[in-house]
């Protein structure tokens, strides 16, 4: 990825030379640290998490306690009763799985959530980077923290304007 941006502006670079190109850089994790839409949404989200994790703990502990009884009485039931009582654990474990997954695997809620919420936000900043790229006569914005980024003057960091465009609202 490094390389296909580094050859991308040199032939860039190379096709016009001559005119000039800028680049401006953007930080959007700051972007994102600094907007409260996106505070809003991660609020969300951790409180949706924790929500998750707390029902997960409490299903975990019901099976441990379950089957903690069951080590106990075991030796004291039929046959039949300790066949029944073990299905009844395995889908008591079962359950837990599917609640895991359903809830916060990689598919799960969590991430269904955190899609819905920071889509609207993306495409904000996505409308305020290209704003504050055109007033600035920009032909390229880099995101700071993208790994890709070798170096960067900080005259070229546009944060701040994109920051100050959102606030604004236009």
């Amino acid at each position: 990825m490094k390389y296909i941006l580094l050859i991308a502006l040199f032939v860039i670079g190379a096709s016009t030379a001559s005119s000039q190109i800028k680049v401006g850089i953007v930080n959007l994790e700051e972007i994102g640290q600094n907007m409260a839409e996106a505070k809003d949404a991660e609020k969300i989200i951790t409180d949706l998490g924790k929500k998750y994790q707390d029902t997960l703990q409490q299903m975990q502990k019901q099976l441990e306690t379950d089957y903690a009884a069951y080590q106990k009485q075991k030796s004291m039931m039929p046959l039949d009763q300790q066949q029944t009582k073990e299905q009844d654990l395995q889908a008591q474990q079962i359950a837990l799985q599917q609640y895991y997954q359903d809830k916060m695997g990689q598919q799960g809620a969590i991430m269904q959530t955190r899609m819905e919420l920071l889509a609207p936000i993306r495409e904000k900043i996505d409308v305020a980077v290209s704003k504050v790229a055109k007033d600035e006569g920009l032909s390229i914005v880099l995101d700071k923290a993208n790994p890709a980024l070798l170096y960067s003057e900080d005259t070229l960091d546009i944060t701040f304007k994109v920051l100050d465009k959102l606030k604004r609202g236009k």
